[in-house]
């Protein structure tokens, strides 16, 4: 795991049901060259699948919903019958989605980790990714973009205001993804640069300068979101336990690269933003010494798994409960059996249903014996 230190922050301190805030520190007392080195040593990840095996992974495991692959920078999407090889099914011989590299083969990423790394593979559709290459990210001003992208289609000619913003734009050796993706496509940006330098500094030294400026105002215009946070934790579950610094700690961006294009991050819990509905979540005893009892309510019936994990984001266990009707539901658990430290632990519960999916966190302190 990444050396960091967690610390939950706390949103009510008259509330035994304490909610966690979904920023983790990364080296608060560090900056500048120290702070740079410090988070390429500790979330470089030590070990990666093969490209094939990551690629896999990426549209079967950790991008799919219901069966279906959705291309980052159109919305267009692919279905992935259960059991079929996931890339071959997503290729569609060359008409449906592949991975995109977010900072480019070519640019310093086609070596066996920067290549295979996850936390920038994202699918694209191919038409699209080929026409992206290796250009760098831009705004492109509407009257100079040459093609636009949504869904499955193209156009040469520019969007209704009601639905511009719905679409990527290929301008002039350069690209402008979807407005939804920009923030995503910065961090994934900075985590290369960050942990892979030697390489993209070699392949092309101007590359990430040349776009420091936009990504900087991307990744302020369009903030984390409950889904990238937790795309960098199951991404992490298979690349040694790293995950991207950049999506954990939103201050990270102006303390590296930033500083001189945009103001530091105020923290927001994500479930705050993303979340309309809590599931009132519960425990008790809190503290506990071990055997306790997790409450929730269910807004609506859905597929339910249960995650307990610590500060470091270390996963202590994760339980799918199967499909569970709305309503309240109590479940016991022993966590001595998962954990010999005492301090903060979090219950993490995901509601997928028909209606969407919503997920809910609540913290609490363990005391061993």
């Amino acid at each position: 795991m990444p050396r960091i230190v967690a610390i939950l922050v706390i949103l009510s301190l008259a509330s035994q049901s304490l909610r966690a805030q979904f920023h983790v520190p990364v080296f608060p007392d560090l900056e500048d060259d120290a702070l740079i080195e410090a988070v390429a040593t500790s979330y470089k990840p030590s070990v990666v699948l093969s490209y094939s095996d990551a690629r896999d992974t990426l549209y079967s495991t950790i991008d799919a919903r219901n069966d279906t692959l959705y291309c980052v920078y159109t919305g267009f999407g692919i279905y992935l019958p259960p059991g079929n090889d996931p890339s071959d099914a997503a290729y569609q011989n060359g008409f449906g989605i592949n991975a995109e590299h977010t900072y480019p083969r070519s640019k310093g990423t086609e070596s066996t980790r920067p290549k295979a790394d996850m936390h920038h593979i994202f699918p694209t559709r191919v038409d699209v990714n080929a026409a992206r290459g290796s250009f760098p990210f831009q705004e492109v001003p509407d009257n100079q973009t040459d093609t636009w992208f949504y869904l499955d289609q193209q156009q040469s000619s520019t969007p209704s205001s009601n639905m511009i913003d719905l679409y990527s734009e290929l301008g002039a050796m350069t690209f402008e993804p979807v407005e939804s993706h920009k923030g995503d496509v910065a961090r994934a940006m900075f985590y290369v640069y960050t942990v892979y330098r030697s390489e993209t500094d070699a392949a092309d030294p101007i590359f990430f300068e040349s776009q420091r400026t936009t990504l900087c105002e991307w990744n302020a215009q369009d903030p984390i979101d409950a889904r990238e946070f937790e795309r960098t934790y199951k991404i992490a579950d298979h690349q040694g336990g790293t995950q991207n610094p950049f999506i954990l700690d939103c201050t990270l961006a102006t303390r590296t690269y930033c500083g001189d294009v945009t103001p530091p991050c105020v923290p927001t819990a994500i479930e705050e933003r993303e979340l309309n509905t809590s599931m009132d979540l519960s425990v008790s005893p809190n503290p506990t010494s071990g055997q306790l009892h997790l409450d929730y309510h269910l807004p609506t019936g859905g597929e339910v798994n249960i995650e307990c994990f610590d500060l470091n984001g270390r996963v202590l266990f994760s339980e799918s409960q199967g499909f569970q009707k709305a309503g309240t539901q109590k479940i016991y658990y022993d966590v001595e059996k998962y954990t010999n430290t005492s301090g903060w632990l979090f219950f993490r519960i995901k509601l997928e249903s028909p209606t969407g999916q919503l997920i809910d966190t609540i913290a609490f302190i363990y005391n061993k014996d």
